[in-house]
């Protein structure tokens, strides 16, 4: 009986050596000599190279059999890409930047994207409370704003080069001369009339929460950035698309140092996996270095922001004039 148990005991013992020295670790921590010989080196991770795994890890978009087609979740695509994705009060599944750059819904084969529809190959599925597509949407829907490799299982997301040259990094905003607007134009008074009876609505919202995807102001109390430049145009007579893309194609184009009060300013939201060419937020110009906008950041909500900072001197794509 002794004998018995002293062998299983053995066992027990030499397993749990194997293990241990299967992970890299010594079974003697006072015992160095020829570790290096012995076994292999344990490398500790810092914190960035810690995070850095985790985005690699968040970069690949797993793929799903579903009727014996690859799917992948519209979650997935959104933490993969740093595009925010969720359920909007209507029933579609918003997913963009700063507002539903694309919409989609159960059981559609049709995606709504900016003002313009794309077909899939095969319709989105719902289940639990996440939406599925077919990957072999995803180059039709995303090809010009993320680069990506098929490996067996999976979907790889590749970094963006930066390359654009609208935002000429580091320079200032400016206003326009007095009067003045492109080309020298005089401006008519009742735009700067309209420009200044929008900013001066708009800061009446301060404070608003930020929502992605919102509906009607009037509905719900809330705002995302194009939704809240829809809602200030609209009560001068002006109606705008409702996402920041659509409207980005609205206006004449204005130099980023001939501003004025009341100018549209678009920018990119930046991203590892996302081109930097593409409008990811709208806001409102007011004049002398400030905007007017909704933002999940730097605050959350309507806020006032200094734009000649680093960040959005950086992120600026162009200005255009509606009034």
């Amino acid at each position: 009986m002794r004998n018995r148990m002293f062998a299983r005991a053995t066992c027990a013992g030499i397993a749990a050596a194997a293990l241990l020295a299967g992970a890299g670790c010594t079974d003697n921590p006072g015992d160095t000599a020829d570790l290096s010989q012995r076994y292999a080196p344990v490398k500790v991770k810092s914190a960035e190279q810690t995070k850095a795994g985790e985005k690699a890890e968040s970069s690949v978009i797993k793929l799903r059999s579903i009727h014996r087609t690859g799917y992948v979740a519209l979650s997935d695509v959104a933490k993969a890409a740093g595009y925010t994705g969720k359920w909007l009060s209507d029933g579609s599944y918003g997913l963009g930047d700063h507002d539903p750059r694309w919409k989609f819904r159960t059981g559609d084969s049709t995606v709504q994207a900016g003002g313009k529809q794309t077909k899939l190959p095969a319709p989105a599925v719902k289940e639990k409370d996440g939406l599925y597509i077919p990957a072999a949407g995803l180059p039709a829907l995303f090809g010009n704003e993320l680069a990506m490799r098929t490996n067996g299982g999976s979907i790889s997301l590749l970094p963006r080069a930066f390359g654009h040259n609208a935002g000429h990094g580091g320079m200032p905003f400016a206003d326009a001369a007095p009067g003045a607007a492109n080309g020298g134009k005089l401006r008519i008074a009742s735009a700067s009339s309209d420009a200044a009876d929008i900013i001066a609505h708009g800061q009446k919202f301060l404070g608003v929460k930020y929502d992605f995807g919102t509906g009607d102001y009037r509905n719900t109390g809330l705002f995302d950035c194009s939704s809240f430049v829809q809602y200030l145009f609209a009560d001068k007579g002006i109606q705008l698309p409702r996402t920041a893309r659509e409207q980005a194609e609205r206006g004449t184009s204005v130099s980023r140092n001939e501003l004025q009060p009341g100018d549209l300013m678009f920018f990119y939201v930046p991203g590892r996996f996302k081109t930097d060419k593409t409008v990811g937020h709208v806001g409102i110009y007011m004049g002398g270095g400030k905007m007017l906008h909704s933002s999940p950041k730097p605050e959350d909500g309507v806020q006032i922001t200094d734009i000649d900072k680093a960040y959005w001197q950086d992120t600026f794509l162009y200005a255009k004039r509606l009034l």
